[in-house]
């Protein structure tokens, strides 16, 4: 360097940065051409050429060492290899646990990936959102899939931002005419003709622009066309629904991915609803259709449902409503309201949680399992580690070689879990309700993330290991002395053990706690008995004649025309009683029953009556409340005392009317035991609901169906006699959590194997 100018700081920090044998070399030709630079002021590109070479020596080194690092890597692939299959039961108890975990992350995997592809493969999915309607009151808050009714035919006129609106209704069982054959079974929807035009459902016939403009047009699946229509071209077919109204076939889609909300076979426009359904389509009290939206690219979504809650409450008067907008693809998982009951297979972040978190607790276990037993090794592998440092290998050459060992175990043991998770899917798809297969791991997302849990996992397990082994000290270890270290890794492992059997505790503590809630379900009280009751969709015209003729045979003992438990029943607001408080607000809900409901359902009044078919005024004058009810009034006693109803929110919207309270009604749950009781009044007014609910006795259960199948057929003529058991469809309001059980219990006894092959190692 130059005497005469002192260095700067750059230059001290790069004679410090650079190895002295890199500068060495140049040192004298450097100085030279430094010193002439300097007095031509070239001090700075004097160094720029000194970094530059320096570099260039740097970048010649890295690439030796990587490339003897390679030479290097068949023998150290070869040495683990050797290791692998001379201890054999390490090995073995090693591959075992991290199969399983991997198993059970791989299931996780294509699990998850199934639930967050829901309603992903429409084109303007991003752009797509349906209104949920919001109503708060000073006992509840109700949230509604359906909207007003006449939501849907203002919205686009009113909102600029708005490109377009669909309403859609789906699983309707109507009675359906193709040639000659009756149809009963086909699942039918209905939805504005723009329904195409939002979502991506494929064509395989058909305009999906003009393909639902005619009112009596019709757009089947590829499936009902094959069984309908065999190999004719069904274009142009036409379906007689309810033995009246031909529909024409104007398009067919493929068939709709179980990954969709949104499930129908057969799809029709709404223009006929108004007569199938007595919809008034201005009727801003009406709660028939789910609303779905597309806004426009840019369009604030906040501002939006701003502007809906303004509309709502100056078309319906009301201040404690609002409208949100539900994204797409937040529908499957997001969705816990109590009105939705066309979202197919909904289900739960929550849930989803719950089992990815036990899935990778797992795959720890399986970590932890391989730590331990290669820890609780390290004596017979010291001579090993001193040899190699003896002869000149580093620490970081110790420490690959047994990140490698661990990643090469974990890719056989991948290997292992795909031949697990190839026997066991089908088990686990029973249990999930799923039709998951191993192809799905070629997805494009979901390999690189196997592939990536696999090499991570392989790291984390071997990465304790490997540090620990390599900080041997050859002389002690050579000389058979005491390893460093010994009661240190000693007592880690003990940590381990605690920390895998608290996580498997952990699992069994969860499995047992829904367990435990599954039976409470199965033995609570409901307040009403649903066994031996069928129940029919449907209820015939002459329906007095239809009772009487079952009434007939003592096998059947009641019979009753109401809205069935398991069913939520639609919620009002505009209510009022003696005393009531101007601002007092409560979501009330209603029900109307026919004079039988108490007795077929064998429930119990608290106080006063029930409804009786011989005094004419119960049917236009008197209500009946339940318990909770009256506890939400703060009546002492009730009966007697008049019940006002302004108005209600269903498609039979009625004028202000006045009732007298006859009778307390006990408390009994309507819907499932994941929803509180609710305040509930009861009308007599049977022939609302088409459900008919029939108590039979449980004795010669096979002739008493036939009976009752022989009258249905002489009362019914378009539709078959199906039936449920009434306490089989309140299970279904469990299916989920019997599902969350049984999918615990599975992972609880894979954590149980994986522990215990653990302590069986270290034994």
């Amino acid at each position: 360097m130059d005497k005469n100018h002192p260095p700067s700081i750059l230059e001290k920090i790069l004679v410090r940065i650079i190895p002295v044998r890199d500068r060495e070399p140049l040192l004298g030709d450097f100085e030279e051409v430094y010193a002439r630079l300097a007095q031509n002021r070239g001090r700075f590109v004097a160094l720029m050429i000194y970094v530059g070479y320096s570099l260039k020596l740097w970048m010649k080194n890295v690439h030796e060492g990587i490339k003897w690092k390679l030479q290097l890597f068949p023998h150290h692939l070869k040495t683990s290899w050797n290791h692998l299959m001379r201890y054999k039961g390490y090995s073995f108890i090693n591959m075992a646990g991290l199969a399983t975990g991997l198993a059970c992350c791989i299931l996780m995997m294509l699990f998850v990936r199934h639930e967050l592809s829901f309603d992903r493969f429409h084109a303007n999915g991003d752009s797509l959102y349906r209104l949920i309607l919001n109503t708060k009151t000073d006992n509840t808050e109700l949230m509604d899939a359906r909207t007003p009714t006449a939501l849907g035919t203002t919205l686009k006129m009113s909102f600029p931002g708005v490109q377009d609106v669909c309403r859609f209704q789906g699983e309707f069982k109507y009675s359906m005419k193709v040639g000659d054959r009756d149809i009963f079974d086909a699942n039918i929807a209905t939805a504005d003709p723009s329904f195409f035009a939002l979502f991506s459902f494929p064509f395989i016939s058909g305009d999906p622009h003009t393909a639902m403009e005619d009112p009596y047009s019709a757009v089947i699946t590829e499936s009902v066309a094959r069984k309908y229509f065999g190999d004719e071209n069904p274009m142009g077919k036409t379906l007689k629904m309810h033995h009246k109204e031909d529909y024409i076939v104007t398009g067919v889609i493929e068939d709709i991915p179980d990954n969709s909300h949104i499930q129908f076979e057969i799809i029709i426009p709404i223009a006929n609803m108004a007569s199938y359904h007595h919809i008034d389509f201005t009727d801003w009290t009406e709660m028939f259709f789910y609303t779905y939206v597309f806004l426009s690219p840019g369009v604030p979504v906040r501002e939006t449902g701003e502007n809906l809650d303004r509309l709502l409450a100056e078309r319906t008067g009301k201040s404690n409503v609002s409208l949100f907008l539900q994204p797409l693809k937040h529908i499957h998982l997001r969705s816990d309201f109590q009105s939705d009951h066309d979202n197919h297979a909904r289900g739960s972040l929550s849930t989803l949680s719950i089992f990815t978190t036990a899935a990778f607790g797992i795959l720890l276990l399986a970590c932890i399992n391989f730590m331990n037993l290669s820890t609780a090794r390290s004596t017979g592998r010291a001579r090993e580690v001193g040899l190699r440092k003896v002869i000149g290998a580093s620490r970081a050459d110790i420490i690959r070689q047994y990140l490698q060992e661990s990643v090469i175990l974990c890719f056989i043991s991948l290997l292992a879990a795909l031949v697990l998770v190839y026997t066991i899917l089908p088990v686990f798809n029973n249990l999930a309700g799923k039709q998951l297969t191993l192809i799905n791991l070629l997805d494009p997302v979901l390999m690189p993330i196997l592939l990536g849990v696999v090499l991570f996992t392989g790291l984390l397990s071997g990465s304790y290991p490997a540090f620990f082994l390599s900080a041997f000290i050859p002389s002690r270890v050579l000389r058979g002395g005491f390893v460093s270290g010994r009661r240190g890794q000693s007592a880690l492992r003990k940590y381990l053990v605690v920390i895998q059997f608290m996580l498997t505790i952990f699992l069994v503590m969860g499995t047992l706690a829904v367990d435990r809630q599954l039976k409470y379900i199965r033995n609570k009280n409901l307040g009403l008995d649903t066994e031996q009751i069928l129940l029919t969709l449907l209820r015939a015209r002459n329906y007095d004649s239809f009772k009487n003729d079952l009434l007939s045979d003592p096998r059947v003992l009641s019979v009753t025309v109401s809205l069935p438990p398991t069913n939520y029943p639609r919620g009002i607001s505009e209510v009022t009683w003696e005393g009531k408080h101007p601002d007092h607000e409560v979501m009330f809900y209603p029900l109307t029953v026919d004079a039988d409901y108490l007795k077929t359902f064998r429930m119990k009044m608290a106080e006063g009556r029930f409804f009786s078919p011989e005094i004419t005024s119960d049917r236009t004058e008197a209500v009946i409340l339940n318990q909770t009810a009256v506890g939400i009034m703060g009546l002492e006693s009730p009966v007697g005392k008049q019940f006002i109803m302004e108005s209600r929110t269903s498609p039979y919207a009625s004028p202000r009317r006045i009732y007298t309270i006859i009778g307390i009604i006990e408390d009994f749950h309507q819907s499932s035991l994941h929803q509180v009781i609710e305040p509930m009044f009861f009308k007599m007014d049977g022939e609302r609901y088409p459900y008919t609910c029939i108590r039979i006795s449980p004795t010669n259960l096979a002739g008493t169906l036939q009976f009752i199948k022989t009258t249905w057929e002489s009362h019914v003529e378009l539709f078959p006699f199906t039936y449920q058991c009434l306490d089989e469809r309140l299970n279904e309001s469990y299916a989920s959590d019997r599902r969350t059980e049984s999918i615990l219990s599975l992972f609880t006894i894979l954590a149980l194997f994986t522990a215990c092959l653990g302590l069986l190692g270290l034994a």
